[in-house]
Protein backbone atom coordinates (compact mmCIF):
# COMPACT_ATOMS: atom_id res chain seq x y z
CA UNK A 1 0.00 0.00 0.00
CA UNK A 2 1.36 3.41 -0.99
CA UNK A 3 2.34 5.65 1.90
CA UNK A 4 1.07 9.21 1.95
CA UNK A 5 3.73 11.85 2.25
CA UNK A 6 3.82 15.55 3.05
CA UNK A 7 5.57 18.18 0.96
CA UNK A 8 7.19 21.30 2.39
CA UNK A 9 8.02 23.40 -0.64
CA UNK A 10 11.04 25.59 -1.01
CA UNK A 11 10.60 29.25 -0.14
CA UNK A 12 10.52 31.57 -3.15
CA UNK A 13 9.87 35.24 -3.61
CA UNK A 14 7.09 36.42 -5.92
CA UNK A 15 9.57 37.31 -8.67
CA UNK A 16 10.87 33.74 -8.83
CA UNK A 17 7.35 32.35 -8.92
CA UNK A 18 6.35 34.65 -11.79
CA UNK A 19 9.47 33.73 -13.75
CA UNK A 20 8.71 30.04 -13.35
CA UNK A 21 5.24 30.50 -14.77
CA UNK A 22 6.91 31.43 -18.06
CA UNK A 23 9.50 28.69 -18.23
CA UNK A 24 9.75 25.05 -17.30
CA UNK A 25 12.64 24.14 -15.05
CA UNK A 26 14.60 21.41 -16.79
CA UNK A 27 16.29 19.58 -13.91
CA UNK A 28 15.46 18.57 -10.35
CA UNK A 29 17.79 16.78 -7.95
CA UNK A 30 16.33 14.32 -5.47
CA UNK A 31 18.54 13.49 -2.50
CA UNK A 32 17.49 10.25 -0.84
CA UNK A 33 18.18 10.49 2.90
CA UNK A 34 20.05 7.19 3.26
CA UNK A 35 22.98 8.03 5.56
CA UNK A 36 23.45 10.01 8.76
CA UNK A 37 22.05 13.47 9.38
CA UNK A 38 25.60 14.77 9.04
CA UNK A 39 25.80 13.10 5.62
CA UNK A 40 22.57 14.81 4.58
CA UNK A 41 23.71 18.24 5.72
CA UNK A 42 27.08 17.87 4.02
CA UNK A 43 25.34 16.77 0.81
CA UNK A 44 22.92 19.70 0.96
CA UNK A 45 25.78 22.12 1.59
CA UNK A 46 27.59 20.84 -1.50
CA UNK A 47 24.56 20.89 -3.79
CA UNK A 48 23.36 24.29 -2.55
CA UNK A 49 26.78 25.76 -3.33
CA UNK A 50 27.67 23.85 -6.49
CA UNK A 51 24.61 22.32 -8.13
CA UNK A 52 21.50 24.15 -6.94
CA UNK A 53 18.98 22.73 -9.40
CA UNK A 54 15.52 22.49 -7.83
CA UNK A 55 16.74 20.49 -4.82
CA UNK A 56 14.52 17.93 -3.07
CA UNK A 57 15.11 15.77 -0.01
CA UNK A 58 13.14 12.54 0.41
CA UNK A 59 13.08 11.34 4.00
CA UNK A 60 10.81 10.27 6.87
CA UNK A 61 9.27 11.74 10.01
CA UNK A 62 11.52 12.01 13.09
CA UNK A 63 14.77 12.09 11.11
CA UNK A 64 15.11 15.86 11.59
CA UNK A 65 13.13 19.05 12.05
CA UNK A 66 11.95 20.15 8.61
CA UNK A 67 11.46 23.70 9.86
CA UNK A 68 15.01 23.94 11.14
CA UNK A 69 16.55 22.36 8.07
CA UNK A 70 14.53 24.51 5.69
CA UNK A 71 15.60 27.57 7.65
CA UNK A 72 19.15 26.61 6.77
CA UNK A 73 18.30 25.50 3.20
CA UNK A 74 15.41 27.69 2.02
CA UNK A 75 15.71 26.55 -1.61
CA UNK A 76 15.08 22.89 -0.77
CA UNK A 77 11.73 21.06 -1.00
CA UNK A 78 11.21 18.30 1.57
CA UNK A 79 9.17 15.17 0.83
CA UNK A 80 8.50 13.45 4.15
CA UNK A 81 7.02 9.97 4.63
CA UNK A 82 5.51 8.72 7.93
CA UNK A 83 7.98 5.81 8.00
CA UNK A 84 11.05 4.71 6.06
CA UNK A 85 10.06 4.72 2.36
CA UNK A 86 11.19 2.11 -0.12
CA UNK A 87 13.32 3.06 -3.10
CA UNK A 88 10.20 2.84 -5.28
CA UNK A 89 8.26 5.21 -3.02
CA UNK A 90 11.14 7.69 -2.92
CA UNK A 91 11.61 7.93 -6.67
CA UNK A 92 7.89 7.93 -7.51
CA UNK A 93 7.25 10.73 -5.02
CA UNK A 94 10.09 12.80 -6.43
CA UNK A 95 8.73 12.37 -9.96
CA UNK A 96 5.26 13.46 -8.82
CA UNK A 97 6.48 16.53 -6.94
CA UNK A 98 9.40 17.94 -8.96
CA UNK A 99 7.55 19.12 -12.12
CA UNK A 100 10.74 19.32 -14.23
CA UNK A 101 11.76 17.84 -17.59
CA UNK A 102 14.40 15.60 -16.01
CA UNK A 103 15.25 14.53 -12.50
CA UNK A 104 18.46 13.19 -11.01
CA UNK A 105 18.31 10.78 -8.09
CA UNK A 106 21.18 10.87 -5.61
CA UNK A 107 21.80 9.52 -2.11
CA UNK A 108 23.01 11.43 0.93
CA UNK A 109 25.84 8.89 1.40
CA UNK A 110 27.29 9.60 -2.07
CA UNK A 111 29.18 12.40 -3.79
CA UNK A 112 28.53 13.52 -7.35
CA UNK A 113 31.88 12.99 -9.10
CA UNK A 114 30.88 13.87 -12.65
CA UNK A 115 27.88 15.44 -14.34
CA UNK A 116 28.70 16.51 -17.89
CA UNK A 117 25.37 17.93 -18.98
CA UNK A 118 25.90 18.48 -22.71
CA UNK A 119 26.45 14.82 -23.75
CA UNK A 120 23.81 13.66 -21.25
CA UNK A 121 21.26 16.11 -22.61
CA UNK A 122 22.16 15.26 -26.20
CA UNK A 123 21.50 11.57 -25.58
CA UNK A 124 18.27 12.35 -23.76
CA UNK A 125 17.03 14.37 -26.75
CA UNK A 126 17.62 11.66 -29.36
CA UNK A 127 14.60 9.91 -30.85
CA UNK A 128 15.50 6.61 -29.16
CA UNK A 129 16.40 8.32 -25.90
CA UNK A 130 16.65 6.25 -22.72
CA UNK A 131 14.20 6.19 -19.85
CA UNK A 132 17.15 6.64 -17.47
CA UNK A 133 20.91 7.12 -17.64
CA UNK A 134 22.70 5.49 -14.72
CA UNK A 135 26.20 6.46 -13.53
CA UNK A 136 29.55 4.88 -13.16
CA UNK A 137 29.80 4.02 -9.45
CA UNK A 138 32.94 4.09 -7.30
CA UNK A 139 33.57 2.84 -3.75
CA UNK A 140 35.42 4.66 -0.97
CA UNK A 141 38.83 3.66 -2.36
CA UNK A 142 37.88 5.03 -5.78
CA UNK A 143 37.49 1.58 -7.32
CA UNK A 144 34.90 1.30 -10.07
CA UNK A 145 32.04 -1.06 -9.23
CA UNK A 146 30.62 -3.56 -11.79
CA UNK A 147 27.16 -2.01 -12.14
CA UNK A 148 26.40 -3.05 -15.73
CA UNK A 149 23.72 -5.74 -15.81
CA UNK A 150 22.88 -7.99 -18.73
CA UNK A 151 19.64 -10.02 -18.96
CA UNK A 152 20.23 -13.72 -18.37
CA UNK A 153 18.19 -16.79 -17.48
CA UNK A 154 19.51 -19.43 -15.09
CA UNK A 155 17.12 -22.25 -15.85
CA UNK A 156 13.69 -20.69 -15.38
CA UNK A 157 14.94 -17.87 -13.13
CA UNK A 158 16.04 -14.39 -14.14
CA UNK A 159 19.67 -14.03 -13.03
CA UNK A 160 21.33 -10.93 -14.53
CA UNK A 161 25.04 -11.03 -15.28
CA UNK A 162 27.33 -8.26 -13.98
CA UNK A 163 30.02 -6.40 -15.88
CA UNK A 164 32.32 -3.44 -15.38
CA UNK A 165 31.40 -0.36 -17.43
CA UNK A 166 34.28 0.60 -19.71
CA UNK A 167 32.81 2.72 -22.52
CA UNK A 168 31.28 6.19 -22.64
CA UNK A 169 27.82 4.73 -23.22
CA UNK A 170 26.61 1.16 -22.69
CA UNK A 171 23.31 -0.68 -22.39
CA UNK A 172 22.27 -1.61 -18.85
CA UNK A 173 19.34 -3.76 -17.79
CA UNK A 174 18.43 -1.51 -14.85
CA UNK A 175 19.79 1.45 -12.84
CA UNK A 176 21.88 0.26 -9.88
CA UNK A 177 20.12 1.32 -6.65
CA UNK A 178 17.87 3.55 -8.74
CA UNK A 179 20.55 6.23 -9.08
CA UNK A 180 20.39 8.10 -12.36
CA UNK A 181 19.06 10.80 -14.64
CA UNK A 182 15.42 10.18 -15.60
CA UNK A 183 13.12 11.54 -18.28
CA UNK A 184 10.23 12.50 -16.03
CA UNK A 185 7.39 12.33 -18.59
CA UNK A 186 8.53 8.93 -19.87
CA UNK A 187 9.05 7.68 -16.32
CA UNK A 188 5.43 8.46 -15.52
CA UNK A 189 4.13 6.99 -18.77
CA UNK A 190 5.91 3.79 -17.76
CA UNK A 191 4.11 4.07 -14.38
CA UNK A 192 7.37 4.45 -12.48
CA UNK A 193 8.53 1.93 -9.93
CA UNK A 194 6.23 -0.82 -8.63
CA UNK A 195 5.63 -0.04 -4.95
CA UNK A 196 4.01 -3.45 -4.42
CA UNK A 197 7.39 -5.12 -4.89
CA UNK A 198 9.77 -5.18 -1.92
CA UNK A 199 13.54 -4.78 -2.14
CA UNK A 200 15.56 -2.28 -4.18
CA UNK A 201 16.99 -5.02 -6.41
CA UNK A 202 13.58 -6.36 -7.47
CA UNK A 203 12.13 -2.87 -7.83
CA UNK A 204 14.94 -1.69 -10.11
CA UNK A 205 15.03 -4.99 -12.01
CA UNK A 206 11.28 -4.71 -12.64
CA UNK A 207 11.50 -1.10 -13.79
CA UNK A 208 14.49 -1.61 -16.08
CA UNK A 209 13.11 -4.80 -17.60
CA UNK A 210 9.78 -3.09 -18.25
CA UNK A 211 11.59 -0.23 -19.99
CA UNK A 212 13.42 -2.60 -22.32
CA UNK A 213 10.38 -4.78 -23.07
CA UNK A 214 8.38 -1.65 -23.91
CA UNK A 215 11.15 -0.48 -26.24
CA UNK A 216 12.95 2.12 -24.10
CA UNK A 217 16.64 1.61 -23.28
CA UNK A 218 18.42 2.04 -19.97
CA UNK A 219 21.99 3.29 -20.37
CA UNK A 220 25.11 3.76 -18.28
CA UNK A 221 27.30 6.71 -19.28
CA UNK A 222 30.68 7.83 -18.02
CA UNK A 223 29.50 11.45 -18.10
CA UNK A 224 27.64 10.73 -14.86
CA UNK A 225 29.54 9.29 -11.89
CA UNK A 226 28.98 8.93 -8.14
CA UNK A 227 31.20 7.97 -5.23
CA UNK A 228 30.08 5.99 -2.17
CA UNK A 229 32.59 7.65 0.13
CA UNK A 230 31.87 5.43 3.15
CA UNK A 231 31.43 2.01 1.54
CA UNK A 232 33.96 -0.45 0.19
CA UNK A 233 31.48 -3.13 -0.87
CA UNK A 234 28.13 -2.52 -2.59
CA UNK A 235 26.14 -5.73 -2.72
CA UNK A 236 22.58 -6.22 -3.95
CA UNK A 237 20.20 -8.44 -1.99
CA UNK A 238 18.83 -10.78 -4.65
CA UNK A 239 16.91 -13.07 -2.30
CA UNK A 240 13.22 -13.45 -3.09
CA UNK A 241 11.20 -10.61 -1.60
CA UNK A 242 7.50 -9.99 -1.10
CA UNK A 243 5.95 -9.14 -4.45
CA UNK A 244 8.77 -10.55 -6.60
CA UNK A 245 6.13 -12.61 -8.43
CA UNK A 246 4.85 -9.31 -9.83
CA UNK A 247 8.16 -8.85 -11.61
CA UNK A 248 8.19 -12.45 -12.86
CA UNK A 249 4.62 -12.17 -14.17
CA UNK A 250 5.31 -8.93 -16.04
CA UNK A 251 8.71 -10.00 -17.37
CA UNK A 252 8.19 -13.62 -18.36
CA UNK A 253 4.51 -14.19 -19.13
CA UNK A 254 4.62 -12.49 -22.55
CA UNK A 255 6.03 -14.45 -25.48
CA UNK A 256 6.47 -12.98 -28.94
CA UNK A 257 5.93 -15.32 -31.89
CA UNK A 258 6.25 -13.98 -35.44
CA UNK A 259 5.64 -10.44 -34.22
CA UNK A 260 2.56 -11.28 -32.15
CA UNK A 261 2.40 -11.27 -28.37
CA UNK A 262 0.93 -14.17 -26.41
CA UNK A 263 0.57 -14.78 -22.67
CA UNK A 264 1.74 -18.02 -21.12
CA UNK A 265 1.64 -18.51 -17.36
CA UNK A 266 4.64 -20.13 -15.73
CA UNK A 267 6.30 -20.64 -12.32
CA UNK A 268 6.05 -17.80 -9.77
CA UNK A 269 3.42 -16.00 -11.84
CA UNK A 270 -0.01 -14.98 -10.60
CA UNK A 271 -3.22 -14.77 -12.61
CA UNK A 272 -4.15 -11.54 -10.86
CA UNK A 273 -0.99 -9.73 -11.97
CA UNK A 274 -1.29 -11.12 -15.48
CA UNK A 275 -4.92 -10.01 -15.76
CA UNK A 276 -4.44 -6.60 -14.13
CA UNK A 277 -0.94 -5.61 -15.23
CA UNK A 278 0.06 -7.59 -18.31
CA UNK A 279 -3.02 -8.32 -20.41
CA UNK A 280 -4.22 -4.67 -20.61
CA UNK A 281 -0.74 -3.59 -21.76
CA UNK A 282 0.26 -6.53 -23.94
CA UNK A 283 0.29 -4.26 -26.99
CA UNK A 284 3.08 -2.19 -25.42
CA UNK A 285 5.54 -5.10 -25.42
CA UNK A 286 8.03 -4.62 -28.24
CA UNK A 287 9.96 -7.76 -27.26
CA UNK A 288 9.94 -10.63 -24.81
CA UNK A 289 12.56 -11.50 -22.20
CA UNK A 290 13.93 -14.48 -24.14
CA UNK A 291 14.56 -12.31 -27.18
CA UNK A 292 16.07 -9.59 -24.98
CA UNK A 293 18.60 -12.13 -23.64
CA UNK A 294 19.42 -13.45 -27.13
CA UNK A 295 19.98 -10.04 -28.70
CA UNK A 296 21.83 -8.39 -25.82
CA UNK A 297 25.39 -7.41 -26.65
CA UNK A 298 27.25 -8.07 -23.39
CA UNK A 299 30.56 -6.27 -22.83
CA UNK A 300 33.69 -8.23 -23.49
CA UNK A 301 35.58 -9.45 -20.45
Amino acid sequence: MTQKYTVTSRKQDIGQLINQLHREEFLAVGIMDTGTIEDLQATLDWFANNFNYCLHVVSQVDRFSVEELQGRYPDVTFIIFPKAPSLAERVNALADVCMTTYFLTMRSDTNLMNFDWKPLEARMKEDDHPAVISPWVFNKTNEKIPTLRAPHMNGKDVDPLSFMPTKECEDNLYPFLGIGLYDRALFQRLRGYDENISGAYWQTLDFGTRCWLYGYPVLTMSYLAVLFYGKQFLIEDRTEQQGFERFVSKALSVHQIRGRNFIRKGPHMTSRVINEEVRPRIGLYKSDFKTLCERWQSPEF
